[in-house]
C-alpha cells in the first residue's frame, strides 16, 4: 500500500528516484541545498521503498512553484502522480488565502502537457520566471486530456457537471460538440448565449441508445429503423417528431428533434453514464469554422464552459448529414459526412 508523507528531506531518497525517472545526475550538496529551500514536499512510499516526490519552493509571497514532480516508472499507472499533485495544490491553497494574487507556476519537463491540463496549468500560457515553468491561470473551466485513456475520477465529474446544469465540449466522430442536459432550460440558454447562435435554430441531441431516445421522441417508423441499423452510432442526424417532454427552447418551437448516436469512444462513454440525452451542437461561434480539434476553440470557450475534452482531432472532420423521412421518403435537410447516395 503506497502512504503519502509531508516534508521528508532525505538527499539519499532523492538521488535514488531522480536517477530511476532518469533525470541528470546531481551532487549531494546541491540536492541538500534544493530540499533545504523546499517550503513543502510529499513523498510516496511503498514498503518503506521512496515510490514518488514532489516539491514546493518559492517565496510565499509572489510566486510559487512545483518542481521535480517524479513517479518511479513501474509505479507510473497506479495515479501516484495524480495523488502528489492534488497534494501540492492543496497545500498551495492554503498559500493563496493569505495571498490570493501570488502567482503559481510548474516546471514543465517531467511530464506531458495533458497531465498539466487535468489541473488547470496552461502550456500556451508561458512564463519566463524560471526553466521551462508554466503559468497556472485561474479559470472556471475543467480542462481534460483524454486522448489516450478515459480518466475514471474525471468521468465522475464530467458526470456531476452535466447532472448540475453545466456545460461541456466533448469530442465526437464528427466534429467537437456543445453538450448539456437536453432538458435543463437554464444550461440551453447558456449554450445559446456563449455560441451567439439565434434561438430560431434548434439544437439535437446525442445519445447512446435507443430506448434515452424515446425521452425525446414519440415513435420510430419502419424506414427510421432502417436507417438507424445502418448508420447508428455513426454519423447520421434523423429528425422525428419529438415527445411532449422535450423542451420548446430546445426544438426552437417545433414539433421535432434530431437525434443522434456518435461512433466516439469518450462521447458514448459519457452518454452511457448519465440518465437523458445531451443537447448538443459544433464547439464554435455560430457562423465560423467547426472545432475539429482542442486549439480551434479552446481561446473562445475557456473560462466560459464548465469543462473541455482532449480526444485528439475528430476523425470525420465534417458535420453529420441530418435526414427526414416524409411521405415514406427519405429527405436530405443538410448533407454531411454520409452523402446522398449512401441513403
Amino acid at each position: 500500500m503506497v502512504v503519502y508523507v509531508e516534508n521528508i528531506k532525505n538527499v539519499r531518497e532523492y538521488k535514488k528516484l531522480s536517477k530511476l525517472v532518469g533525470y541528470r545526475e546531481k551532487e549531494e550538496r546541491i540536492i541538500e541545498k534544493a530540499l533545504e529551500n523546499t517550503l513543502f514536499s510529499i513523498s510516496a512510499y511503498d514498503e518503506g521503498e521512496i515510490v514518488g516526490y514532489g516539491r514546493i519552493i518559492g517565496d510565499e509571497s509572489m510566486f510559487l512553484y512545483i518542481q521535480d514532480l517524479m513517479v518511479a516508472p513501474e509505479y507510473q499507472k497506479q495515479k501516484i502522480g495524480t495523488n502528489i499533485m492534488y497534494k501540492l495544490l492543496d497545500q498551495i491553497k492554503e498559500y493563496k488565502e493569505k495571498n490570493p494574487n501570488i502567482q503559481v507556476a510548474i516546471e514543465s519537463g517531467f511530464m506531458k502537457e495533458g497531465f498539466f491540463k487535468k489541473f488547470g496549468f496552461k502550456t500556451r500560457k508561458e512564463i519566463r520566471l524560471g526553466d521551462e515553468m508554466i503559468l497556472k491561470e485561474e479559470s472556471e473551466t475543467l480542462l481534460l486530456d483524454w486522448e489516450e485513456e478515459i480518466d475514471e475520477e474525471d468521468l465522475e465529474r464530467i458526470v456531476d457537471i452535466l447532472n448540475h446544469d453545466g456545460i461541456i465540449i466533448f469530442p465526437t466522430d464528427t466534429v467537437y460538440g456543445l453538450a448539456c442536459n437536453c432538458f435543463s432550460e437554464r444550461a440551453i440558454n447558456k449554450i445559446f448565449e456563449i455560441k451567439q447562435r439565434a434561438k430560431y435554430k434548434p439544437i439535437n441531441v446525442l445519445t447512446n441508445s435507443v430506448e434515452k431516445m424515446y425521452q425525446v421522441i414519440n415513435n420510430i417508423n419502419p424506414i427510421e429503423k432502417r436507417i438507424m441499423a445502418k448508420y447508428f452510432p455513426g454519423a447520421v442526424t434523423i429528425i422525428f417528431d419529438k415527445n411532449e417532454k422535450t423542451p420548446d427552447i430546445l426544438t426552437a418551437g417545433l414539433d421535432t428533434i434530431g437525434v443522434r448516436i456518435p461512433n466516439n469512444k469518450i462521447a458514448l462513454t459519457i452518454l452511457s453514464r448519465i440518465d437523458y440525452p445531451l443537447a448538443t451542437t459544433s464547439a464554435n461561434i455560430s457562423g465560423e469554422d467547426d472545432g475539429i480539434q482542442v486549439k480551434d476553440f479552446i481561446t473562445t470557450f475557456d473560462g466560459k464552459v464548465d469543462a473541455i475534452i482532449d480526444g485528439g482531432a475528430s476523425p470525420l472532420k465534417k458535420a453529420s448529414t441530418i435526414v427526414r423521412v416524409e411521405d415514406n421518403k427519405v429527405k436530405i435537410l443538410r448533407e454531411g459526412t454520409i452523402k446522398i447516395e449512401d441513403l
